[in-house]
């Protein structure tokens, strides 16, 4: 429990992925980080000359290369391998393992986890590695750096090092990055041309790391309020909005040097099960999914994403008896053949529970790829997986022409990045300033009251009032800030006596102890952050009693959801409710400086909610963003 008073804290584009618009390869660039701040030669960026990878080499590959170019493996706390890696050139004693250990030598060699991935980059020549940070704090900019070198300098042919930076509440740069606001509060903003802006400098800081390669933007709409996992990284619910938002995205990261993926096709909005936990069901009518989730992939596309990646979840209108992933209906049939995508397609990580079949990640990834997928993403037993795809070569079940082919698809993305370019540094910085004020931007115009028609709320920064700010601790995860700290640094900023707690603790010994606080006398105002309360039953129990507490008191009350605009579900008509999309410092921040009267809400609600009463309150319209001049239709 904290009291305030008077503190503030401030806190190269090119069309792709369509079959009839090919691309010519980009070329390298400051930013194709394979080390630290000095330069590294192209020796050093690949196992031997002979190993350098173009397009046209792929028929002269022998089996065991053609497998391993399609797979791409976990290096992180994602990993079962638990890499760790330190600060470039620190010395063998400072490297730990995922535990906090230190590594065990073999034969009087000292070996990391790191050296364990690096080998198997190198036998099984893989040909990516998607990124997650080894902590909740994330590693520091130099340190994925050098990770990415190391694994370079084994590769076969030059790795596609991938992350799902999709900002907000997934967001694998941490460390000496900028925290940007997530996909929902842009459609909140519904400017494309910030949305834009936001991207490239996402794909900038990716760049500056090694990353090229981004598993974003969710093309998913936001149409299940219940969606357990989508939420706030949706870019709403109304199709043609999410699809200037989705190709504003990809133009962003193209212009940064950095490839893109819509996911989770063929559309994971609608439904109601966690991918992660389970076999979710896109329960839509071809119509409907023709008119909503089909629609902004194929803007995605058009705009030239780069990369696909399938949802493991059943779509029963096209295919009722098989996941997506193992669909060659929908991954061949739709994405292929009808929507004419030629670029990359990648599963989900095939180590989830909705990628899992009987026979076990072996006959996961030989089914993805008879399906029509290029890359296989993180299976659980990566060794076990390659074996399988070799065994089903060997035996015909699986095409070596359509496996060459993807091998193909995976390469020429690689060329167009300019990864197989001469000498690879790092000059591009991450966080920046000017990446900062993009960030403040567009979190300050992402915010949305539920009423459209409510102004300045409750006088909370109104000097001398007495103001209790509640909400939950910063998630162990990290994803977000402490709201309620920010919220209440702002408001004593302003003027206000400010009290804080956390919504963990009981509604009535929160007020008793702000009573105390305040000399006795109950607070004039009560701000509750809710963060997903929609799905804690503790959490909303705790709202309903300080919202009935706040009625006995006669304090006036405003909630500000910090995630997900579902809470609106909790909080009765009537009651002032500000919706942030998130809880990344500049969503916070510029929560708080609306609260405080410094900042005028001007986003549009991009989504539906239902309120407490049970009742749809309709997202907002206006009018309709004029098109990119890329999107406009082509011959």
């Amino acid at each position: 429990m904290t009291q305030h008073t008077g503190t503030a804290q401030t806190g190269p584009s090119s069309t792709r992925g369509a079959a009839s618009a090919p691309s010519e390869p980009g070329p390298a660039g400051p930013g194709d980080v394979l080390g630290s701040d000095d330069a590294v030669d192209a020796s050093d960026a690949v196992a031997s000359d002979d190993a350098v990878a173009t397009v046209d080499s792929v028929d002269g590959w022998d089996d065991a290369r053609l497998v391993g170019q399609l797979f791409s493996l976990a290096v992180g706390t994602h990993s079962a391998r638990g890499i760790t890696v330190d600060e470039p050139d620190s010395p063998d004693d400072s490297v730990t393992t995922a535990d906090g250990g230190h590594p065990a030598a073999t034969d009087g060699v000292r070996r990391t986890p790191v050296d364990a991935l690096a080998d198997l980059v190198a036998a099984r020549h893989i040909g990516g590695v998607c990124y997650f940070p080894e902590t909740a704090e994330g590693d520091s900019p130099d340190a994925i750096r050098h990770l990415v070198r190391r694994l370079q300098q084994v590769a076969s042919a030059p790795l596609l090092v991938s992350a799902d930076q999709e900002n907000g509440t997934v967001s694998r740069l941490r460390q000496g990055s900028t925290r940007l606001p997530s996909a929902q509060a842009l459609a909140a903003a519904d400017d494309v041309a910030l949305t834009e802006e936001v991207a490239r400098t996402s794909g900038t800081e990716l760049r500056a790391t090694g990353i090229r390669h981004a598993f974003a933007p969710v093309a998913d709409l936001a149409v299940e309020p219940r969606n357990p996992v989508i939420g706030v990284r949706s870019p709403g619910a109304d199709p043609q909005a999410a699809a200037r938002q989705v190709s504003a995205t990809v133009r962003g990261l193209a212009a940064a040097g950095v490839a893109s993926t819509l996911k989770h096709f063929p559309g994971h909005g609608s439904t109601t099960v966690d991918s992660h936990l389970g076999l979710p069901v896109l329960e839509l009518t071809r119509d409907a999914w023709e008119r909503q989730e089909r629609a902004v992939f194929a803007a995605g596309i058009a705009a030239g994403a780069d990369a696909v990646m399938i949802g493991h979840l059943v779509f029963p209108a096209v295919d009722a008896g098989t996941p997506a992933t193992y669909s060659r209906a929908v991954v061949t049939g739709e994405l292929r053949e009808a929507l004419g995508f030629d670029g990359v397609i990648v599963t989900d990580a095939l180590d989830m529970a909705g990628a899992q079949l009987a026979d076990g990640p072996g006959a996961g990834a030989v089914a993805a790829l008879a399906a029509g997928v290029d890359q296989l993403l993180m299976p659980g037993d990566p060794e076990a997986a390659i074996d399988a795809v070799l065994a089903a070569l060997a035996d015909d079940v699986l095409s070596r022409d359509a496996l060459r082919d993807s091998a193909r698809r995976i390469l020429r993305l690689k060329e167009r990045l300019g990864l197989t370019g001469d000498g690879i540094d790092v000059e591009a910085p991450l966080a920046t300033p000017q990446h900062a004020i993009t960030a403040e931007r567009a979190a300050r115009a992402s915010l949305v009251w539920r009423d459209p028609s409510t102004t300045w709320v409750l006088g909370a920064g109104t000097p001398g009032s007495r103001v209790l700010v509640v909400g939950l601790r910063t998630d162990p995860q990290l994803r977000g800030v402490d709201v309620s700290a920010v919220l209440a640094d702002r408001l004593g900023a302003a003027g206000a006596q400010v009290w804080t707690e956390s919504l963990d603790d009981d509604p009535d010994t929160i007020v008793a102890a702000a009573t105390r606080g305040f000399g006795g006398a109950t607070p004039d105002v009560l701000v509750v952050a809710t963060r997903d309360a929609w799905r804690d039953p503790e959490q909303s129990r705790h709202l309903a009693r300080l919202l009935a507490l706040a009625t006995e008191t006669g304090a006036q009350v405003c909630v500000v959801a910090t995630r997900s605009p579902s809470d609106s579900a909790l909080v009765p008509d009537g009651v002032p409710l500000l919706l942030t999309f998130g809880d990344v410092a500049p969503s916070a921040r510029a929560a708080g400086g609306a609260l405080a009267g410094a900042a005028a809400v001007t986003g549009v609600l991009p989504v539906d909610l239902v309120g407490a009463d049970g009742q749809v309150v309709p997202r907002h319209t206006s009018p309709a963003t004029p098109p990119h001049p890329s999107e406009e239709p082509r011959s």
